[in-house]
């Protein structure tokens, strides 16, 4: 499916919802049209890492392995701090004693995940997994709040037109975050369960292995399902288009910059 019908997807949830706003649909669509073709036409350039003090937003558990691990884990290897924070209880709808043991579950293994990268988790922020476009407000005071706390110099968090939506109310939490707090560093948005536009990509192919070993540790997810091929797969493509045989690509830009593509992309401000 091209990046294009994605769109098209996007924009006919968002279409059908009040959330999107005063664009209108047909404003609406205009902005992503216009958005793609200039997208598209961006170099990809394959960066090295500089020691940074890094904060990953993660929609649920085990994003903050599938879009960004393997330049986590480059970071830590250059000596950077890296703390994550994860938005959602990734309880997937359950209830009852058996969302409560589900939860802690997927808090174990996301700590396993960051003792493997060498990571710190900085907060369980909580809010209700497949419902954060609900809480979307609430979660942005909470990571202004991490924001103000953890002082990073580098953000990563979803890209704006993520297809999931509750990786999309992240990245509107996280944009209005920046906003309220001042904050004015760098951010990269990864792709997680849609290709993103890219300008940058990095060489992950000496940490993919790692990056896989920390991926199986939330178990409950992969078991099952093929995240990793998934994921490998993409980090393979990826390499194509930068000459080496893994890279993760990101679109990254400066605060204001990203507040203004994710506001012009999504209709939110």
């Amino acid at each position: 499916m091209s990046l294009l019908h994605t769109l098209f997807g996007l924009h006919a949830m968002r279409a059908a919802a009040p959330a999107i706003g005063a664009l209108g649909a047909v404003g609406s669509m205009r902005v992503l049209g216009r958005a793609q073709r200039v997208f598209h036409r961006l170099p990809v350039h394959l960066v090295g890492l500089e020691p940074a003090r890094v904060l990953v937003i993660a929609p649920h558990m085990d994003d903050e392995v599938i879009g960004p691990g393997g330049t986590v884990l480059r970071h830590v290897a250059a000596g950077s701090e890296v703390g994550v924070v994860f938005a959602s209880d990734g309880a997937a709808g359950m209830t009852g004693p058996e969302r409560d043991e589900y939860v802690g579950t997927r808090k174990c293994e996301a700590l396993d995940a960051a003792k493997q990268m060498g990571t710190s988790v900085v907060e369980f922020l909580d809010h209700p997994d497949g419902q954060l476009c609900r809480t979307e407000r609430a979660l942005s005071e909470e990571l202004a709040g991490v924001l103000r706390s953890w002082e990073p110099e580098q953000v990563f968090v979803t890209f704006p037109t993520d297809h999931h939506r509750d990786h999309q109310a992240t990245t509107s939490a996280a944009a209005r975050a920046m906003r309220r707090v001042g904050w004015r560093g760098e951010v990269w948005s990864y792709e997680a369960w849609s290709p993103l536009w890219p300008n940058v990509s990095v060489d992950v192919t000496e940490v993919i292995d790692d990056k896989v070993d920390a991926l199986n540790c939330h178990t409950s997810q992969v078991n099952g399902l093929h995240y990793i091929d998934a994921t490998v797969g993409l980090n393979r493509f990826r390499g194509l288009r930068v000459g080496v045989p893994m890279a993760e690509a990101f679109y990254r830009a400066p605060a204001a910059e990203f507040s203004r593509v994710c506001a012009k992309l999504t209709g939110r401000i």
